[in-house]
């Protein structure tokens, strides 16, 4: 007779359910030289921890905070307790979340850290933190679009990205670039504790440059980094699997 499973079942949720996300496919044009297909597959592993899911499970119900999301739903989407949910929704939603009386509302200019860049979703414009890469887990999400306005880390340059949650409809400049830092440089921030920290430590490090050569110096300070031009960065497997398996886990629909 096998021992009983003492995990919680939030933790049994993820086991079940990490199904394909983030892994790259050896038939993926854009991921076919070994050393991206490795670096891909490091960064899909972020996608595998429980905690990612948390975050944009909220994003998705909330519609960025446009209103607020019942507990019950996303513990009906995770699989813990309503208790459980909500005790993951405080430690990993996105920065300005709150839990009260059995709803979650996200107001992303409560975050702590600074605002880094603004977004418009409908007639709501806002400030936002979060890691550039972060712009394409949460974009497809977003209804009915996403307008992101930044201005790069190196040369001041203004830059919009229009997203909606199946294509980019816009980028200006179109160089536009965001840049990922080598996988093993997240472990350790990863590991900080709550979204907050994370935000602080790590996401700083990760903005959006108007170019590649802009990036240059960037690149420099984090040796096995890479850039992406914003297309094709939404077009690589980790992304695309990403935006599959989170928009059938929340119900959406384009």
């Amino acid at each position: 007779m096998g021992r009983p499973d003492s995990r919680s079942r939030h933790a049994r949720f993820w086991e079940t359910h990490k199904g394909a996300g983030g892994r790259t496919r050896p038939d993926d044009a854009i991921d076919n030289d070994t050393s991206l297909a490795d670096f891909i597959a490091g960064w899909g592993g972020i996608n595998d921890v429980e905690w990612v899911t948390v975050t944009y499970a909220v994003i998705g119900l909330t519609n960025f905070g446009e209103r607020p999301g019942p507990s019950a739903r996303l513990a009906e989407v995770l699989g813990p307790s309503v208790s459980e949910a909500e005790a993951l929704a405080k430690q990993w939603s996105w920065p300005g979340t709150r839990v009260e009386d059995g709803l979650i509302s996200v107001d992303a200019e409560r975050a702590k850290s600074a605002t880094r860049r603004h977004v418009q979703v409908g007639d709501r414009r806002f400030g936002v933190t979060g890691c550039a890469p972060d712009i394409l887990q949460y974009a497809p999400l977003v209804r009915p679009s996403l307008h992101l306005e930044d201005t790069c880390a190196a040369t001041g340059t203004p830059i919009l990205i229009v997203f909606t949650p199946s294509r980019v409809e816009r980028v200006d400049p179109s160089s536009t670039v965001l840049v990922m830092p080598h996988p093993r440089e997240l472990v350790p921030a990863e590991a900080d504790g709550a979204v907050e920290e994370v935000d602080a430590n790590l996401c700083v490090q990760m903005p959006l440059f108007s170019s590649a050569a802009a990036a240059a110096g960037w690149l420099a300070d984090h040796p096995g980094g890479r850039v992406f031009p914003i297309r094709e960065a939404w077009d690589l497997s980790l992304f695309r699997d990403w935006r599959d398996r989170i928009s059938a886990l929340l119900n959406l629909d384009d």
